[in-house]
């Protein structure tokens, strides 16, 4: 976390004696933006293993020593470096969290954070109105240079969440022992189907998306060299018809992250797709987040309620669980049950279709 209070901070803190707000305005917004800068720079990755000192940071950063020693004293005192005389070390967060050679690197979607934040400027126009107040970037022409930029930060930090916290959502899927064919609807940067493909070494992945989304999840086949065992058709999922696409049925399909970018009458037809071209038995995984599954969790609750506020200015919503579990009951699923994930605010949901 951004600020570390010691015992006596923390005593006057919930005491009401401390200006606790001005730890969330300016302190913790101003951690944040020094950390995205610290990403975009490589800084994290210019530091050694064996630590590093300032001037040779100074030199591989191209930066003024004096400008870049305010940088790294900032993230010493917010826990991300620690310092032993003139040379900077990693923290266990800093190398697991936002070092390229962890495997579970979230420093891409770190540097996509700023464009959420830019989601939020248009908060007081919502709050007023009620209304949708800006479009989300692959809803923009792909050809803008400008767009592009958002889209690769875009698609980069999702896949960066997604492989550094999938696995706790891959535990609880139970993919039959025969299957073979995996269909990941909107699947765009391709990680959740490489992590089962990894899990599940006869399992043959499909990911359908828009192009912008497919360039993405191509990276993805490539960087876990799985390019044989991973297919892409572009297509609208809103849109286009299943049952024309596949000629084949599918064991498993993945519906992940799509549920609040959509209104309820087109999740309930997507959903009717999917059903569509599952084999009976074949199994339905929806991960979202969840409303009312927040588990009396603060962590949860704020990252619930975030995404809600979020997605309200982009014209979408996040939903309760029954909600959902009417969705798949229509779309002929049925043993519908909830999972709880050690992945703060996400929720994991397992359907099976019935026999026709």
């Amino acid at each position: 976390m951004p600020l570390h209070l010691n015992p006596l901070e923390y005593v006057l803190s919930r005491l009401n004696i401390l200006p606790t707000p001005l730890f969330d305005a300016p302190l913790a917004s101003g951690i944040a933006r020094v950390l995205v800068i610290a990403c975009e720079s490589g800084l994290f990755d210019a530091i050694d293993r064996s630590g590093t000192s300032l001037d040779t940071l100074a030199e591989r950063l191209h930066c003024h020593p004096q400008g870049l020693r305010l940088q790294l004293q900032l993230l010493v005192a917010a826990g991300y470096l620690r310092q032993r005389k003139n040379t900077y070390y990693h923290t266990r967060m800093s190398r697991r969290w936002l070092t390229s050679r962890s495997p579970v690197s979230i420093a891409p979607y770190i540097i996509h954070s700023q464009d959420i934040v830019a989601i939020w400027d248009h908060l007081p126009e919502v709050m007023h109105t009620y209304q949708q107040a800006m479009t989300m970037p692959y809803e923009e022409d792909a050809s803008n240079p400008e767009t592009c930029v958002l889209l690769a930060r875009h698609y980069a930090g999702l896949a960066s969440l997604a492989t550094a916290l999938g696995g706790d959502i891959v535990r609880h899927i139970h993919v039959p022992a025969t299957a073979t064919r995996l269909l990941d609807v909107g699947g765009s940067h391709a990680a959740y189907s490489a992590l089962l493909c990894r899990t599940y070494p006869a399992l043959h992945a499909t990911i359908l998306d828009i192009e912008p989304g497919i360039e993405a999840g191509r990276r993805t086949a490539k960087q876990m060299r799985l390019e044989e065992r991973m297919s892409f058709v572009c297509s609208n999922i809103v849109g286009d018809d299943f049952a024309q696409c596949f000629a084949e049925p599918f064991d498993v399909a993945l519906y992940f992250h799509i549920a609040h970018l959509l209104p309820p009458e087109l999740n309930q037809a997507v959903l009717h797709k999917v059903s569509s071209v599952l084999k009976p038995g074949g199994v339905l995984v929806f991960v979202d987040q969840v409303t009312d599954q927040t588990h009396g969790s603060r962590l949860a609750s704020l990252i619930v309620q975030f995404m809600a506020l979020t997605m309200a200015t982009v014209g979408g919503t996040c939903y309760p669980f029954p909600i959902v579990k009417g969705w798949l009951e229509c779309a002929g699923m049925g043993q519908v049950h909830r999972h709880r994930l050690l992945t703060p605010g996400a929720t994991l949901i397992t359907a099976v279709k019935q026999s026709a």
